[in-house]
């Protein structure tokens, strides 16, 4: 009994083992995938100098790199429903690496738009399928704490992004940041990634391509048939367009209507960037605590977040360099990273059988596509005809929206769930 005892036990052991190298690797990959894309946001006078830009066309790059980051979410998604979706993920990072680095070689604006289009493509491919891999291995009242380990990279990307670019400049950033990516991919190529629960078909990839375009709008429409997660999909969309107008801007609001220092300004960022991610492990372990309470706790978490960010970030919009602008800037993040890990939790909790990294990717690709595509350009283009702080009121005013939103979804998460449930166990 003893030693049947202690061999379960040790095979627990190795499970949780091997399920936490899977969340390392995944995270980290997370991580340079953000790196990546915030890069370029600490560079933006010396962009302006080199390609002769303004604001809005230094806003239109984070766009470029959203519009093919956010459409390949789906196609990613569907995949990875499909087939072996650690190579998925591999595929997506190697595109990324070779794109980010010949991005250091154009000499015009064009070609770092291309460049910066086939990164955001690349990089698609991470979160949607990330998610689907650790929800089944976390499986359970931890799940949102687990995916706040995973989305840390969200936040440590961005203050690794800032710091290699403040350090090494445009264009060497894009080339040191395509580094890691290739090792991670390696990395990951000899992971023991768990398998779908049901097998996916062994198709050849032109055969894929058909079954793209003959399955993608079916499936997207069984997922939009679910009331709660198209209230899901309006709130993350208006947070995300939030969150990139706050990134693209925060540092040009800082140094050019605060008058910081570039040293001072790039404190408070990181400062703030580290707020974050306090808040994305706070927020997954709310998450987690109030839906012990109530079944749609996690989705509360996110409305809480939300209505605590919108106070602080005016303040922060509104305060001059003082000690008030440094707390008020660490808060704004604190409380905006809350929502991450419950809403990919409450996506899981809901996709039907068989869809959870389709239903991942919807939600991305209809946030991204949206929300943070368009958020840089249009704070840039306020920008451009007012001021950079009076633009910064826009998305503030989306997490407003975006707050009433989720609270709407509370409303139905309860019946549509049991559904969800109930056809997985069908």
């Amino acid at each position: 009994m003893t030693s049947g005892s202690a061999t379960a036990t040790g095979s627990g052991g190795k499970r949780h083992a091997h399920a936490t190298q899977i969340l390392v690797v995944l995270a980290l990959t997370n991580l340079v995938a953000y790196a990546a894309r915030n890069a370029l946001f600490v560079v933006v006078p010396t962009l302006k100098q080199r390609f002769g830009i303004d604001d809005a066309e230094v806003g239109l790059l984070q766009t470029v790199y959203m519009l093919p980051h956010a459409a390949a979410t789906l196609p990613f998604g569907w995949a990875g429903d499909r087939y072996d979706r650690r190579r998925v993920i591999i595929v997506g990072m190697v595109l990324a690496s070779f794109a980010g680095a010949a991005g250091a070689l154009g000499h015009s604006y064009v070609g770092l738009s291309i460049s910066r289009g086939l990164v955001g493509l690349g990089t698609a491919a991470v979160v949607p399928v990330a998610n689907s891999i650790l929800s089944e291995i976390f499986e359970g009242p931890h799940k949102a704490s687990r995916l706040s380990i995973f989305n840390l990279g969200l936040f440590l990307g961005g203050v690794a992004g800032f710091a290699v670019g403040i350090a090494v400049g445009f264009p060497l950033v894009v080339i040191v940041l395509a580094v890691p990516a290739f090792a991670l991919a390696a990395v990951l190529a000899g992971l023991d990634v768990p398998r779908h629960r049901t097998p996916p078909p062994d198709v050849v990839w032109y055969r894929y391509l058909a079954q793209v375009a003959s399955h993608f709008l079916s499936e997207v429409y069984v997922l939009v048939r679910i009331r709660t997660l198209r209230w899901i999909i309006a709130s993350a969309t208006a947070m995300s367009f939030a969150g990139g107008g706050y990134t693209a801007w925060l540092k040009e609001l800082l140094t050019r209507e605060k008058h910081l220092s570039e040293k001072q300004a790039s404190t408070l960022l990181a400062l703030s960037l580290f707020g974050g991610l306090g808040g994305i492990l706070t927020g997954g372990r709310v998450a987690d605590m109030l839906r012990r309470k109530s079944i749609s706790g996690r989705l509360w978490t996110s409305v809480i977040g939300m209505l605590c960010t919108i106070p602080c970030a005016a303040l922060a919009i509104e305060l001059p360099n003082s000690a008030a602008l440094y707390v008020a800037g660490i808060a704004t993040l604190y409380f905006f990273s809350w929502y991450h890990a419950p809403i990919a939790a409450s996506v899981d909790d809901l996709a039907p059988p068989a869809r959870s990294v389709a239903a991942q990717g919807l939600v991305i690709f209809t946030m991204h596509m949206v929300g943070t595509a368009p958020s840089s350009w249009v704070v840039g283009e306020v920008s451009q005809h007012t001021s950079l702080k009076i633009a910064m009121w826009v998305p503030t005013v989306a997490l407003g929206v975006g707050a009433a939103c989720m609270a709407i979804a509370t409303t139905g998460f309860a019946a549509d769930h049991k559904r969800a449930r109930a056809g997985d166990r069908a």
